[in-house]
């Protein structure tokens, strides 16, 4: 939770991560307050719009790498890049979000051996327990192109058809087992020609428009439509945090100074 405050702190800096309004406590919970996305997640968005052509499906790749790059330049890996956790805006524009598998501090040569994030989507070097670094988020990004082009989601040996050489090739070079080999982490990735028709600094500025505006998305229940995702409730913890686990949460409190106050 602490890296998770800390990561959303960070993302602020970039148009393409979820940004922070706030955060604070109480003495049972710890609350986040993020910017609202209307169009809910990408996986859902995936779900409704079908397989992408090419040039849309490059125009979201390249989001997804600018959010990625600006994380990995601050030492944060995601290690859970998936669909589900992308999140759509009202303007059709995508924010990378649910940094709670993230890790921070990794500058350098510095690597980690914890195992963590979604089946289909983890790096072969993660799951042989064997040391890593940035480019686990590069395989992750790989497969979530190959959604998008495919519709089949996660990753498997037996990969469907992919239509057009150049899709192709960015993805086997996305997922390339040998991570010091793998696009990303070597060579320039914008350079590549999935992009070519890419504008990078027009993009960066939001001044490319998304072939896709997503509607509110809503649901019809007994009492009428609702332009809302979903509903989730859970179970609140009853337990009283301890007061030494208390302690560790000193500074957690913060406010955005994007933060706007009405009258």
């Amino acid at each position: 939770m602490l890296v998770e405050r800390r990561v959303l702190e960070v993302a602020s800096g970039s148009a393409f991560l979820v940004h922070p309004y706030l955060a604070f406590q109480t003495t049972n919970h710890l609350f986040l307050g993020l910017e609202y996305a209307s169009g809910g997640d990408f996986h859902t968005f995936l779900q409704r719009t079908g397989c992408l052509d090419i040039t849309s499906a490059a125009f979201y790749a390249a989001e997804i790498t600018c959010g990625v790059q600006y994380l990995h330049s601050k030492g944060i890996i995601h290690r859970d890049l998936k669909p589900e956790n992308i999140l759509v805006v009202e303007s059709g524009h995508l924010r990378i979000a649910d940094f709670g598998l993230s890790i921070d501090n990794m500058f350098g040569e510095r690597t980690a051996t914890e195992r963590v994030g979604t089946p289909g989507f983890i790096a072969p070097e993660m799951l042989a327990g064997e040391e890593y670094n940035a480019g686990v988020d590069w395989f992750s990004f790989g497969v979530i192109i190959k959604e998008m082009i495919t519709g089949t989601s996660g990753y498997n040996r037996r990969q469907p058809k992919i239509p057009g050489d150049v899709a192709k090739d960015i993805i086997n070079k996305l997922l390339c087992n040998n991570p010091s080999q793998r696009l990303g982490v070597n060579g320039n990735i914008r350079q590549h020609q999935f992009f070519m028709h890419i504008d990078w600094v027009s993009l960066e500025a939001l001044r490319v428009a998304p072939p896709h505006v997503p509607g509110p998305p809503t649901i019809r229940t007994s009492s009428g439509v609702f332009n809302i995702d979903h509903i989730e409730s859970a179970e609140a913890r009853r337990t009283k945090i301890r007061a030494e686990d208390q302690e560790l949460f000193g500074g957690f409190s913060y406010i955005s100074p994007k933060w706007r106050t009405f009258p």
